[in-house]
């Protein structure tokens, strides 16, 4: 391992990182989070503070399943 690769390799080991696994709910009987609005202001959230997001995210029912977009 190279000293370059050794040091990049130290400073991950060295990151604490948050996991997310949930659902992301209106707040209003009825109510619907559009993926592509919720998408849009969760990364501009995670930039304006320095921060990434790797991974996916997919519009749901109420059961969980994937559906097609809603629009707003």
């Amino acid at each position: 391992m190279t000293q370059k690769e050794k040091t990049t390799r130290e400073l991950l080991e060295n990151e604490v990182h948050v996991k997310l696994d949930g659902y992301v709910l209106p707040k209003n009987d009825g109510g619907r989070v559009p993926h592509e609005e919720f998408h849009s202001k969760f990364v501009k959230f995670l930039e304006e503070n320095g921060w990434g997001y790797t991974g996916f995210s997919v519009q749901t029912n109420c059961d969980g399943e994937s559906i097609e977009d809603v629009e707003e």
